[in-house]
């Protein structure tokens, strides 16, 4: 049931890769075309979302989900009131062409195993006329920099059968760190989840040169 409250989306926009209703798992990745790259969109900002942009989140995932707008609209309302998570959103021309979620999850102190606390990146969706133009990208580096603001770490799951998924995730530095993990509530449909991790950068050491002449 990709409509649960509780769903958590695939990282990289290509559909909601598990669900904690105990639902079927909808799998609607982006197929793996590397070489498929639009021209970057201009003029798109990357923001936290307000309120008044969840008829505009609701509306993307009704198109892309199916289901009532209403429906979605009421969903993204108590998520967007859940202060474990925050909501980004791309902007273009004053419209709201995607968005994504960032969420803050316990999964061993919620019974799961081997899986940090931390913040954790979910579903990106993307307008389809905008699509393959950065606004995912841009969406995701929005979402790492926020979490490495507050913690040492950002992370996501996704099924290892997103080859597209992966390949924009390494190249922004996420390692896959284990497919031995359990986050309650999370089902893969092919039993295939891979967690991912990204560390902030260390600082540089600082080498005091002078004191070495002296």
């Amino acid at each position: 049931c990709p409509r649960s409250d509780a769903a958590v989306w695939d990282a990289a926009g290509c559909g909601p890769a598990v669900c904690q209703c105990g639902g079927t798992v909808n799998t609607l990745f982006a197929p793996y075309q590397p070489d498929a790259h639009g021209v970057p969109l201009p003029d798109v900002v990357i923001r936290t979302a307000c309120r008044d942009d969840l008829p505009s989140t609701a509306a993307l995932a009704a198109h892309r989900e199916g289901g009532g707008l209403a429906e979605w609209a009421a969903i993204h309302a108590r998520q967007f009131d859940d202060e474990s998570r925050m909501l980004f959103v791309a902007e273009h021309d004053g419209e709201v062409i995607g968005y994504a979620w960032l969420a803050w999850l316990t999964p061993v102190a919620d019974g799961g195993r081997n899986a940090p606390d931390g913040w954790y990146l979910s579903g990106v969706v993307v307008a389809p006329a905008h699509r393959r133009r950065g606004i995912g990208r841009r969406l995701t580096r929005a979402r790492i920099e926020r979490a490495l603001a507050r913690e040492r770490s950002a992370h996501y799951v996704v099924s290892a059968s997103n080859r597209a998924s992966r390949t924009l995730h390494a190249e922004l530095g996420f390692t896959e760190v284990t497919d031995d993990f359990v986050i309650p509530g999370l089902v893969f449909s092919k039993h295939d989840g891979i967690l991912c991790r990204l560390d902030a950068r260390p600082d540089a050491e600082v080498i005091d040169l002078a004191s070495r002449r002296s």
